[in-house]
């Protein structure tokens, strides 16, 4: 490459749409939820169990196959894979401060009690947090383990 050659930089200000699953606010605010709602006053819960709540979550069309899985009136477990974009959203999460991890458990900070304030104020996320109220208690560790593939 000539040492001489210039590159002309182009900036457009036409918008690039980023779906809404790939993005680390929307993810963290599906986290924030899943804490608040499911772990109760305990403020935290297993990392693997935030994983599985978060997938299902997202895929709102599966919602009811979750739902009989978890309420026992099905024995077929419904696919559920490791999320990567999950873990760099916890890994933002803990960066911003709305989160903690210690000993592979997701604990709840002041930030993720304003954050969870703010949404259920403005009427954000209504149907995930209806959904999570409904079922999420019923994710036990014998279902988190059904769903691993029995590892845990």
């Amino acid at each position: 490459m000539n040492e001489n050659t210039k590159v002309k930089t182009i900036i457009s200000d036409k918008p690039y749409s980023l779906p809404i699953e790939m993005r680390p606010l929307w993810r963290i605010c599906l986290i924030v939820i899943s804490l608040a709602v499911v772990s109760r006053d305990k403020r935290y819960l297993d990392v693997k169990k935030v994983n599985i709540l978060v997938w299902m979550l997202i895929r709102r069309a599966r919602w009811t196959e979750y739902e009989s899985f978890l309420h026992d009136h099905t024995k077929d477990i419904p696919l559920v894979s490791v999320d990567t974009a999950m873990y760099k959203a916890v890994e933002f999460a803990i960066a911003k401060e709305f989160v903690t991890l210690d000993a592979g458990r997701v604990y709840m900070t002041k930030n993720a009690d304003d954050l969870y304030s703010l949404l259920t104020e403005n009427g954000i996320m209504e149907a995930e947090i209806t959904y999570l109220t409904k079922n999420g208690r019923k994710l036990t560790g014998l279902k988190v383990k059904e769903l691993m593939g029995g590892l845990l």
